[in-house]
């Protein structure tokens, strides 16, 4: 391989490094401060990245937390993802799904200001909701690995309603605590439950 050959693809695996480590600060200041008043050269400086390179990825922080709370987003599906075993009932298998969402957002200070807070930017609040549509279809794919979901219209919607009662329920812990009570994920598990049994019965035939 000639220089000129390798040298574009060490500028790509520099360029790559520089974004991952801008991802990675981005990650540790938004467990010390409010995203609003990080700027996208307090991540620059934090990461040990040239402000220019940084402008070179992104047009400010907020297009930088975009990028980020997509991967986290991913990160909780693959969490919730996970092979539940044999229970007894589908209110058993949501009750896993929040206990496993409820360990990723204490264990993750940005996803909570990024995915939960109510002063999060309309464009993260957009990129979440579009998520949640995909968490609620990974839920319904899990319950219905055990029993048979009967054939409700819009099923996947009713779902996805459900995810979002979820996040207001850890959204309200976070704003009024400023942590996330466990006594706020058991009533997120009722809302849920509750509003899933409007449209579900609470036996279902296994599978």
């Amino acid at each position: 391989m000639t220089t000129d050959a390798v040298r574009p693809v060490a500028t790509q695996a520099r360029g790559r490094k520089r974004r991952e480590a801008l991802l990675a600060a981005a990650r540790e200041l938004l467990g010390e401060r409010d995203s609003s008043q990080i700027t996208l050269a307090d991540v620059a400086a934090r990461a040990d990245v040239p402000k220019s390179s940084a402008y070179h990825f992104y047009t400010d922080a907020l297009e930088l937390f975009v990028e980020l709370v997509s991967i986290l987003d991913s990160e909780l599906q693959q969490t919730i993802a996970l092979p539940v075993g044999r229970v007894e009932s589908w209110e058993a298998v949501m009750g896993i799904v929040l206990d496993r969402a409820a360990i990723f957002f204490e264990d993750n200070p940005a996803a909570q200001q990024l995915m939960l807070s109510s002063q999060s930017p309309p464009a993260i609040k957009r990129y979440s909701r579009r998520a949640d549509i995909d968490t609620g279809r990974l839920v319904e794919g899990l319950i219905d690995e055990q029993f048979v979901l009967p054939e409700v219209p819009n099923r996947s919607r009713i779902f996805f309603y459900a995810i979002e009662a979820a996040d207001l329920m850890f959204g309200l812990s976070l704003f009024e605590r400023g942590e996330l009570l466990r006594e706020m994920v058991d009533e997120a598990k009722r809302m849920c439950c509750a509003y899933l049994a409007l449209y579900i019965p609470r036996h279902l035939p296994r599978r």
